[in-house]
This record gives C-alpha cells, structure tokens and sequence, in this order.
C-alpha cells in the first residue's frame, strides 16, 4: 500500500510539472512559428535570422545533426559557412565530411557536447555573442546545432531570439517547443532554464530554482573548458 501512495505521488507531482511547463501559442504571433525564411527540412534545419538564402548576408540556422547530403546543402543551398556543435560529434558530422572534399573552408568553431539539463553559464554566452557579432560584422551565416535540433540547439536559439529579435519568453519559449521533437519530455528542464536565460538577459535575480540559473562567473560550457 505505502509503495502504491508512493508512485500516485509521485504521478500527481509529475502531472504538476508537466502543466506547469505547458506552452501556451495562443497569443503567440503566428509569424514567430512559420514566419519567412521558415524551413522543416534536411533534418529538422530551420532559418532564425536573415534573408532567405541566396547572396552573402549574415544569417543564423538551427538543426540536428546532418547526413553528408544534407551537409552538402549547408554550403551548397543555404550558404552556411560555419557551425557550433553543441553535441561534441562535429568529428562523425562536419569534419569527416570536409576530409572527403564536401564543402572546403567550412568551419566548426565551436564542438562541445553540452547537457540539457545543465544550464549554460554566462562565460559561454559572452562567447556566443561575440561570435554573432562578427558574424553579423563579415556578413556570414552561421549554424548552431545539436543531435536533433531541437533541446540544446533550442535553448539556444531562444537566448538569441529574446537578445536579438526582441521575444518576449513566452514567444522564445513557444517556437522552441514548436520546432522541437518530443518537447514534452524535456520542457520540464527547458522551459525553467530559458526563463532563467531572460532573468538574466534583464539584469533580474533568477527567478528559477537555482539548479535551472545560468551559470554565473562560470567557464561551463566555454570553448576549451
């Protein structure tokens, strides 16, 4: 009888939490879930910023990890000339691809195989936007990526819509869910750390228990750390 109690509470509380993490896109602008340059193709890629592919622009990209057809089109179709490999595997993906011939002067500046549920810290968001902005600065398109496109790439993507392209959470919040896969599963974690990611974009106190903060006066996630 105790176990059985054990396990409806334990049911109860993760019932909690799943309609506490629930993304609500009804006043979400429809624009921020299809908008233009919008894509659902070669492996969950979708466009964030920038003009539709074509001549050299800055523009930013998420996806999953690609197939060496799909990696092909990265430099061939959209233009891409760098990417950050959030799953640490750019050494099955993009560098084994270049040792073959497939698109020369591509570059992976970034490969760490991040954790979705651990928060990133301030050090590695002080990186990424300096590579934005010199991005932005060389006109260049860039990709940030992870296994499917959907959890690490996601958060990340979120910081950069709520920094960058005005968001409010709730919208950074519900395109991350609508390009994802499987989101219910880890909403639990992301949501509580992109929330955490907003708090201290403003300069507020963490608003999120602290295993969800970012990382403050922290290399985690830093590039060679």
């Amino acid at each position: 009888m105790k176990t059985r109690s054990v396990r409806s509470s334990l049911l109860v509380a993760a019932a909690f939490l799943l309609a506490a993490c629930a993304v609500k896109k009804d006043n979400v602008r429809p624009e921020l879930l299809e908008g233009p340059g919008y894509t659902r193709v070669d492996n969950n890629l979708h466009q964030i910023d920038g003009p539709p592919p074509g001549d050299p622009a800055f523009r930013l990209f998420r996806s999953g990890a690609p197939p060496k057809e799909t990696f092909a089109r990265w430099c061939g179709v959209y233009g891409i000339e760098k990417s950050i490999v959030l799953s640490g595997d750019a050494e099955r993906h993009e560098l084994a691809y270049m040792g073959e011939g497939l698109c020369p002067g591509f570059e992976v500046i970034y490969n760490v195989r991040q954790d979705h549920n651990v928060p990133v810290s301030d050090s590695f968001l002080e990186w990424f936007d300096q590579q934005i902005e010199e991005a932005r600065r060389e006109g260049t398109t860039i990709l940030l990526r992870c296994r499917t496109g959907s959890h690490r790439a996601g958060r990340l993507a979120a910081y950069y819509q709520m920094k960058y392209q005005g968001l409010t959470v709730e919208e950074a919040i519900a395109v991350m869910d609508h390009n994802g896969m499987m989101m219910w599963l880890f909403n639990i974690v992301l949501i509580p750390q992109v929330r955490a990611m907003d708090d201290h974009l403003h300069g507020r106190p963490c608003s999120q228990l602290p295993v969800f903060c970012v990382a403050e006066d922290s290399d985690r996630w830093a590039p060679g750390h």
